[in-house]
């Protein structure tokens, strides 16, 4: 059975994306990053997908990482584009990135690699 997991608020109302595109300079810049620092772009991990036909799960842990624990995101996918809904925060610290199976789930791999966390809105 997959773990729940909570939701935080993305910090973000902007306008969504055009149909299709997910961008990520609509998401706040990672916490303890120094806002007035131009080379703290938040960017997409190279790996995401959907969660379902509505939702999907990405990361910007590979941008996030120089200022702490990596983040990921889920977005809501509409007709009218796609726009951040919410930062996943998890029960315990999670490595990597969330890799989507469509099922309503994603994974993630623990920092040593040995295990598999499975999870679920």
């Amino acid at each position: 059975m997959p773990s729940p997991v909570r939701t935080a608020g993305a910090g973000s109302s902007g306008p969504p994306c055009r149909p299709g595109e997910l961008r990520a300079g609509v998401l706040p810049g990672h916490p303890d990053a120094d806002p007035d620092d131009e080379d703290a772009e938040v960017f997409f991990d190279y790996e995401g997908g959907f969660v379902d036909e509505g939702t999907a799960v990405v990361g910007t842990v590979e941008s996030d990482e120089e200022f702490g624990d990596g983040r990921h995101w889920i977005w809501i996918v509409g007709l009218d584009g796609m726009r951040p809904a919410r930062r996943l925060t998890y029960p315990f610290p999670v490595s990597g990135l969330p890799r989507a199976t469509g099922d309503g789930t994603w994974f993630t791999t623990s920092a040593t690699e040995n295990a598999v966390h499975v999870w679920g809105l």
